[in-house]
């Protein structure tokens, strides 16, 4: 394992992410022109709680120190690039992070990290009782995670200027997460399932409610960064899409009519993800969202049986789960790669062997195991 990303002086690391930047897309090339430029293309990433023990930090100097988010930044792409055979092709990016789920804290919920980045989350009023008040109407500046997320852009912006030359590209994040992964967060599951059957009408204006502040947030994060108009598209991340701890009634009845108004309202949906199961429901998001053109394909679907049910103009982002990536034999491997070969004729398609983290004993077996998986996939794939 090449642990040089552990050591650079931070002076030396752009430089050192444009070499491997470079290196990698001359590797892309050269799969273009021995399998085609449509290629199936097969990436993986880190799972977030995976770097801290790798590289010895705590999460928290991530969020809240800058300057080492910066560099802890380029030396994860550096590392990626040094010692991962996929087809990922390393950018200086960098989007202001204080947190998975900092979008909820708009709502009033409080979440801590473990030192690895793990979300524990208090109990919020609304798992008392279905009662909007408790919800509040945010203040962009002010609410929640807000003020740290706009002081850490601010700093990464002039930590880009002066110590990268202004080659790191800082982003701010948009508020992606969809309205029922929010109000199951906030409720609870079981208050969620009983507000369906005894509380429709007050569930729908709770609904609905999240989707007001989702639209005022993307104007408010306009106007702080004074952009002439909302960004072109947009993207939906509602990971209690999933069948069947929601049914296809539940999506018809509550959910559709928000997807529908997002299009219309905030702009063009091209991507949407899930973790669960959306086959049973796949055909209405993509009539909702008919611009989506990459579809991400969570493990716990079939992408055999969603190439059945949607045009050949979506593509899939098919993913395999990390305990066959990682903890499966090559005979597993096979099982859960082959099929996507027949869906590839038909769509675009990108694999992504997901979600690494230490499943095995060490982080040297762990990536030797990834880099066979991703040998594997290129031999029955062809990418």
């Amino acid at each position: 394992m090449d642990m040089t990303a552990l050591t650079l002086p931070r002076s030396d690391l752009m430089a050192a992410l444009m070499e491997r930047r470079e290196r990698k897309r001359a590797g892309q090339d050269a799969l273009a022109a021995r399998h085609g430029a449509a290629s199936v293309r097969i990436t993986s990433y880190m799972e977030n709680i995976g770097w801290p023990e790798l590289f010895g930090y705590e999460m928290r100097q991530v969020h809240d120190d800058a300057a080492f988010a910066a560099a802890q930044c380029l030396r994860e792409l550096i590392f990626w690039a040094d010692n991962v055979g996929d087809d990922t092709v390393p950018a200086a990016t960098l989007q202001a992070d204080v947190g998975w789920y900092w979008d909820i804290t708009l709502f009033g919920m409080r979440i801590h990290h473990t030192p690895v980045g793990v979300p524990e989350f208090e109990p919020h009023a609304m798992q008392k009782g279905l009662d909007l008040s408790t919800l509040g109407h945010f203040d962009f500046y002010a609410t929640g995670d807000m003020p740290r997320l706009i002081r850490k852009y601010e700093s990464l912006l002039e930590i880009s200027t002066q110590q990268y030359d202004g080659r790191l590209a800082v982003t701010f994040p948009t508020f992606n997460r969809g309205p029922l992964d929010i109000y199951v967060q906030l409720r609870g599951y079981e208050g969620f399932i009983d507000d369906c059957a005894e509380r429709p009408a007050a569930l729908r204006d709770a609904l609905t409610f999240l989707v007001d502040e989702r639209l005022r947030f993307a104007h408010e994060r306009q106007r702080y960064l004074g952009e002439p108009g909302l960004p072109p598209t947009s993207f939906v991340a509602d990971d209690w899409v999933n069948v069947p701890f929601i049914s296809p009634a539940i999506f018809h009845d509550f959910v559709l009519p928000l997807y529908r108004r997002l299009q219309a309202e905030e702009g063009r949906v091209t991507g949407f993800h899930t973790c669960g199961n959306l086959e049973a429901v796949a055909a209405d998001l993509i009539g909702a969202f008919p611009d989506i053109d990459m579809l991400d394909v969570s493990p716990w679907n079939s992408s055999a049986a969603l190439d059945r049910i949607l045009p050949s103009r979506v593509g899939f982002t098919s993913c395999i789960l990390n305990t066959v990536t990682l903890g499966g034999s090559e005979d597993e491997q096979r099982t859960k790669l082959a099929p996507l070969r027949d869906v590839a004729r038909r769509r675009k398609l990108q694999v992504v062997l997901q979600a690494i983290e230490r499943i095995p004993d060490t982080y040297e077996e762990t990536f030797r195991r990834l880099n066979s998986c991703i040998g594997l996939a290129r031999a029955i794939l062809g990418g």
